[in-house]
Order: C-alpha cells, then sequence, then structure tokens
C-alpha cells in the first residue's frame, strides 16, 4: 500500500488486501512524511503539547519494559490510568499526567520514538480521509484492548473460557505491529466496530 493526496487534497491509501499487515502500513506513513515532511514548527495541531490522553498499547508497553512480564505489570501500575473509550465502548490504558506527553522533550522530541505507541505512529497531523481514518481506529483499539486483557491475564485468576476469549484479539500477546489488516478487520467485526459492507469500502 502506499500513501497519498486524495482529490479533496487528504492522506488516504491506494490499496490493501488481505496480505496487508499493521507493519505495511507503518512503513508507508513513513515513506509518507520521508516525502511529505511536516515541521514540528509549524504544526497547527501540537498534539504532543496538548493535555491529550496518551493512549498505551501492549506492544509500546512491553518494548519498554524489555518484555519482562512483572516490569510490564508494574509499569501499568505505576505509570497508567484506566479510562473510558467511549467511541468503541471499552476500557484502556492512558499516561497518567496533568499536561503534556511524559516523553517529550521542551524541544518537542520523543525520547521513546523508536517505541512510541501505535497511535502515535498511526497519527499524521494533517487532514486524513475518512477511510485512512477508520483503519487507523481500528488497528489501535485493537492493540489498545490488547493491553487490557494481558495486564488482567498477568494479574488475575481468569476462567479458561474467558482467557480463550481474550485471545481472540490477534494483538494479544504480540511481539510486534506484524498482524494482518485482514486479522484486525475480523476482530473488528466480532466487536461490533466494523459492518461488512463498511469493510468493503476499505480495500
Amino acid at each position: 500500500m502506499n500513501l497519498l493526496f486524495d482529490s479533496e487534497g487528504k492522506v488516504n491509501y491506494d490499496k490493501i488486501n488481505k496480505e496487508t499487515t499493521v507493519k505495511d502500513v507503518l512503513e508507508a506513513i513513513d515513506i509518507f512524511l520521508n516525502n511529505n515532511p511536516i515541521p514540528c514548527d509549524t504544526c497547527k495541531e501540537s498534539c504532543c503539547k496538548k493535555a491529550w490522553s496518551v493512549e498505551m498499547d501492549n506492544v509500546c508497553v512491553n518494548r519498554i519494559s524489555n518484555w519482562d512480564e512483572r516490569c510490564a505489570s508494574d509499569y501499568v501500575k505505576k505509570k497508567l490510568v484506566k479510562k473510558r473509550n467511549y467511541y468503541r465502548e471499552f476500557d484502556q490504558y492512558v499516561l497518567d499526567k496533568e499536561k503534556n506527553c511524559h516523553f517529550i522533550t521542551e524541544e518537542n522530541y520523543c525520547t521513546i520514538y523508536e517505541q512510541r505507541p501505535i497511535i502515535c505512529r498511526l497519527y499524521i497531523c494533517i487532514d486524513k480521509s475518512y477511510r485512512y481514518n477508520v483503519v487507523r481506529e481500528l488497528i489501535g483499539s485493537t492493540y489498545l484492548k490488547a493491553l487490557i486483557f494481558e495486564e488482567e491475564m498477568r494479574t488475575s485468576k481468569l476462567s479458561d473460557e474467558l482467557i480463550k476469549q481474550y485471545k481472540r484479539n490477534p494483538a494479544v500477546f504480540a511481539k510486534g505491529y506484524d498482524i494482518s489488516l485482514n486479522d484486525i478487520f475480523n476482530y473488528s467485526e466480532e466487536e461490533g466496530w466494523l459492518y461488512e459492507d463498511e469493510r468493503d469500502e476499505l480495500y
């Protein structure tokens, strides 16, 4: 897949197929931003300098914790808080902060850039097409929910049935952002985040 500006001047993508992965999306974003740089000093949105909730996903937390389960749980307990995602109707973890993201320096640099959350990787601070935004939200929601599930599995005694239900999420215990969009779309349909007719429009 490739990212491009559509006829409305919004960021869009040309096409995806059943083999397209989240990694493919992230690589397309990197190429697009290299070809169409957005200087931080002219950014109108300044999301990194506003009091937004920084949404944390499982892969990001595991990478920061060097894939140590105890460290990951400690990180969740000490650094994150639960917040309701009212758009998708589930709880998620966000950074426990008052104002700016903890990882942003005064010079506007991200100190965990190579390990930053999936939601940051997917975000482009210019107008994006509806289609791109749907794919971005579904990817983000899948990984965000995976962190909730992983933390419950690490810290609670759960029934085999509940563990099986949690593992339906393709991002649970994922080692990276390389799961297929097809798996994410399947899971999103099961969760009621995506309908079949909407799904067809994403390809």
